[in-house]
């Protein structure tokens, strides 16, 4: 009985599909086609949205490379900013562009552009490309600048080194100082150094009045000494160059009025660096005639170089005059950047104007040593200390380290030294110096994406 009621049913189900196949069928295949387009609309519009971010980012890059060039025409502007974006672009992978615009004012950099996605889905309902169009605008009236270049001048970057930092702070400079500085500024400064800091014409100030005559205390034009090594005094005359200050002002950037710098006794064989320092200034012939004129001797006295990058940054040092006085701390729309670059071990520290006894290799002869300890500590310790009250005060710092010697000490300090990793640059060519100035000329420009 159960197989016979159960062959009726199958004999029922039989008759009906024979009976509505005529409706059913096509109606289901209608609604499948329907939610397969759906999807394949979806699909393709996900590909539009990533099409559109990808737009995006290559359009930044390419309008802030625009804006970071000078004295240049709208043509070269635009030849420029598509080069990148055709780099920073997957067309690919997401179309072609079939559209380029660059609007270039005084004020601003606006790029736009068109990409070609091929539909993968819709092209079932006539739909075979789509345009994707995006586009970015970079203000050139953005934050000031007041950058302070503290470069390594000493023995061991001597011939091609030294060239090829100049090569590299001049690109610097081009890419950071621009030419309309009415809406904001941009201004670099320099600070050589070597076995001290030569401060030029601003010695006098610095350190103060001098006693003519020899003195065995220091602070007249000769300073008679005991050497490290023992036997008999030695005499130096004073040099046109600095060291660190000492006493309570050490490490900040008080007034030199009441403050002044410390003296620097040159050695026989270490004289005081020919480079003298540069206040800010946004005169790109300048900058250029600074960077030119450097030259690689001496020892390594870092530290010293580390706070006059500091001071020519102050607005509290008090030295510098006109256009080269810096702004206050924390002024709105300013930012305040030191780059402090070196190839080699900081080894010079010094005890009343002359270098110490505790000094490490490559200070010079220790016949030429005074027989007692640096009275801040090692040039190390200094240049950390230093650097920690410099961010203190707001101060983004970038380290380049040089083809640096093998010193823990050394690559510890370029580390800390900076405002984080991110700020800390190895180079380990000439052609990478290049490379790493333009670099970080990219990243501190302060134009701002405005869309």
């Amino acid at each position: 009985m159960l197989r016979i009621a159960i062959a009726k049913l199958a004999q029922s189900k039989l008759r009906f599909a024979r009976s509505e196949s005529g409706s059913v069928l096509p109606m289901f295949a209608a609604v499948a086609l329907a939610l397969f387009i759906c999807a394949g609309v979806a699909i393709d519009y996900g590909r539009v949205s990533a099409t559109r971010n990808q737009l995006a980012v290559a359009l930044d890059v390419a309008a802030l490379h625009a804006a970071t060039m000078t004295n240049a025409t709208d043509a070269q502007l635009k030849i420029a900013a598509e080069n990148a974006m055709n780099e920073n672009y997957l067309g690919g992978e997401f179309g072609p562009l079939t559209d380029f615009t660059l609007v270039a004012t005084a004020e601003a950099i606006d790029v736009s552009a068109t990409a070609q996605l091929k539909t993968s889905f819709m092209q079932l309902i006539g739909k075979t490309y789509i345009d994707v169009t995006m586009n970015s605008e970079v203000m050139r009236a953005g934050n000031s600048l007041e950058i302070s270049l503290v470069l390594d001048t000493t023995g061991s970057m001597a011939g091609s080194k030294i060239a090829s930092l100049k090569t590299a702070a001049k690109d610097f400079t081009d890419i950071v100082v621009w030419d309309d500085q009415s809406q904001s500024y941009s201004k670099v400064s320099i600070a050589p150094y070597s076995m001290g800091v030569n401060p030029g014409a601003y010695l006098a100030q610095a350190i103060g009045n001098i006693t003519p005559g020899t003195c065995n205390t220091p602070g007249c034009g000769k300073f008679r000494f005991n050497p490290a090594t023992g036997g008999g005094q030695k005499t130096f005359d004073i040099g046109n160059c600095v060291s660190e200050r000492i006493g309570p002002e050490a490490y900040t950037d008080a007034s030199v009025a009441s403050a002044k710098v410390g003296l620097n006794y040159p050695a026989p064989g270490n004289g005081c660096l020919s480079n003298r320092i540069l206040p800010l200034t946004s005169d790109k012939p300048t900058i250029h005639a600074s960077i030119d004129a450097l030259n690689a001797s001496g020892s390594t006295a870092g530290q010293v170089g580390v706070a006059w990058g500091w001071y020519l940054l102050s607005p509290s040092f008090g030295l510098w005059t006109s256009n080269s006085v810096p702004a206050a701390y924390g002024t709105e729309r300013l930012q305040k950047i030191m780059i402090l670059m070196t190839d080699g071990e900081y080894n010079s520290s010094y005890c009343n104007g002359v270098i110490s006894q505790d000094s490490t290799p490559g200070s010079g002869s220790t016949f030429n040593h005074i027989n007692c300890n640096a009275t801040n500590g090692n040039s190390y310790t200094q240049a950390n200390t230093l650097c920690t009250a410099i961010k203190q005060k707001g101060v983004v710092v970038y380290t380049i380290a040089f083809e640096l010697v093998n010193s823990q000490n050394a690559r510890d300090l370029m580390t800390n030294c900076a405002t984080d990793s991110g700020h800390a640059y190895t180079a380990a060519s000439e052609a990478e110096l290049i490379a790493v100035f333009r670099e970080i000329g990219k990243n501190v420009m302060t134009f701002r994406l405005s869309k």
